[in-house]
């Protein structure tokens, strides 16, 4: 079923290519969708002309188009003819989730490149291999939102001290991070109780976005 969090004229735009349709088609389309919203439920080329300066034998030939290609379908609706964009909507939302389930993995493989890379340099440094505890505290610096520029910038600053522990670096990062003030309204990220929370935070900002787009 069609997913009505997502935004039905983007996913056209953005996909519209991918589904062989064509500009004109592409124009027709968002007539049908806009008439829809006018409580229009019987959608013909005629009302279509009634408000476009398209040639309805242009309309007519587009719409013909649509459905055989799967995209549009005349149905019953309690006994009256209704034109339906759902076959379309279900194939938008096929082409989004697997966009999002690729952009995912591509992710997953990203963190875990940055991930290993950090290791390497942090015990190409130390000069001995990590600890299970030193490992799953550099996992948890990515969950915190820092990257891998501020984390050698956090090294570099701990080298020239000539400390060689993560806790070092832990603390140097500390000091970095200013980039989540925002989500916490004005309040500063400079201490240990706030940076174990920012992803509790910002989880809970996305949630009440999502929330009020729901009100």
């Amino acid at each position: 079923m069609y997913n009505k969090a997502l935004d039905f004229r983007f996913m056209l735009f953005e996909y519209y290519k991918e589904l062989r349709i064509n500009e004109t088609e592409l124009v027709i389309i968002l007539f049908i969708e806009h008439l829809q919203q006018k409580e229009t439920e019987f959608i013909t080329p005629d009302l279509i002309n009634l408000q476009s300066n398209i040639d309805i034998k242009v309309i007519d030939e587009a719409m013909v188009r649509l459905v055989s290609k799967g995209l549009i379908e005349f149905t019953t609706r309690n006994g009256k003819m209704v034109t339906s964009l759902n076959p379309l909507r279900n194939k938008l939302q096929e082409l989004f989730v697997l966009d999002y389930e690729k952009n995912k993995e591509n992710s997953t493989v990203e963190f875990s490149s940055q991930v290993e890379e950090v290791y390497a340099f942090i015990q190409n440094a130390f000069g001995r291999s990590l600890s299970a505890v030193e490992l799953q505290t550099i996992n948890d610096w990515f969950n915190y939102g820092y990257n891998i520029t501020m984390i050698k910038e956090a090294l570099d600053q701990t080298m020239k001290r000539k400390r060689y522990n993560i806790r070092a670096i832990d603390k140097a990062l500390l000091k970095l991070s200013t980039a989540v003030d925002y989500a916490l309204e004005g309040k500063s990220a400079q201490s240990d109780s706030y940076r174990k929370n920012i992803k509790d935070t910002l989880e809970e900002v996305n949630k009440k976005a999502q929330d009020d787009e729901n009100e």
